[in-house]
């Protein structure tokens, strides 16, 4: 029988039912091998600031489970049927890796350029392959060249200006990008980006956003 303190399909099974996330046994045992990756990787290479799976799963893993929720019902029906994703900076995987556990619409890109984390990353998927999803090791510039996203997150890649900036002209018509966010972003006048969801949830009590923006179409009137 399972410890509660183990890391095993059915305690992480049982933990995210009562945080309103059910997950089927194939869900909960890749969820658990994945924690129990980060936090053996994260002794050597500090991917992450929880240093037990318990604290990983509450404080980063939910976040994934959230946006897979907010991508359902705000962002999925102004997109395609197959979405291509990009993860901009994945570093340990999230949201990507638990996100595509559980919603694994279209194909989905996880860039990164540090080597260390693009060989973590490379390491789950071998072991928990999971739909369409890909590592990118390089920068995000090699990767974007010549090509557009329907759909764009970011954790902390850069300040979210300066993102806007950044993947401009990268996204395809009605293409969106999300950031997961500690504040609401808000539309500016001075951008050529407008505010199309916001969703706030929290987590001990702290609020978090989801905050999704597409490109403002070249003949509307800036304000």
């Amino acid at each position: 029988m399972a410890r509660p303190d183990d890391c095993s399909a059915a305690v992480v099974r049982t933990l995210c039912e009562r945080a309103g996330f059910p997950l089927s046994m194939e869900q909960a045992s890749q969820l658990a091998g994945y924690l129990s990756l980060l936090m053996q990787w994260n002794r050597r290479m500090n991917l992450v600031g929880a240093r037990h799976w318990r604290d990983a799963l509450e404080e980063l893993i939910l976040d994934s489970f959230h946006l897979a929720g907010f991508l359902r019902e705000r962002i999925l029906p102004a997109l395609p049927a197959a979405p291509v994703t990009w993860d901009l900076g994945s570093g340990a995987g999230l949201p990507g890796i638990p996100l595509r556990m559980v919603w694994q619409e279209g194909s989905y890109w996880m860039v990164e350029s540090r080597d260390k984390r693009t060989i973590f990353l490379s390491t789950v998927l071998a072991r928990y392959p999971l739909k369409d999803t890909r590592v990118f090791r390089g920068r995000a510039e090699q990767f974007m060249e010549n090509k557009k996203a329907d759909l764009i997150v970011s954790r902390a890649f850069m300040p979210w200006k300066e993102l806007l900036s950044f993947v401009q002209r990268h996204l395809t018509p009605d293409g969106q990008i999300v950031f997961l966010s500690r504040e609401e972003l808000k539309e500016e006048p001075s951008l050529r980006w407008k505010e199309t969801a916001t969703m706030r949830y929290d987590v001990n009590g702290t609020a978090r956003y989801f905050c999704a923006f597409t490109e403002k179409p070249e003949t509307e009137p800036q304000s």
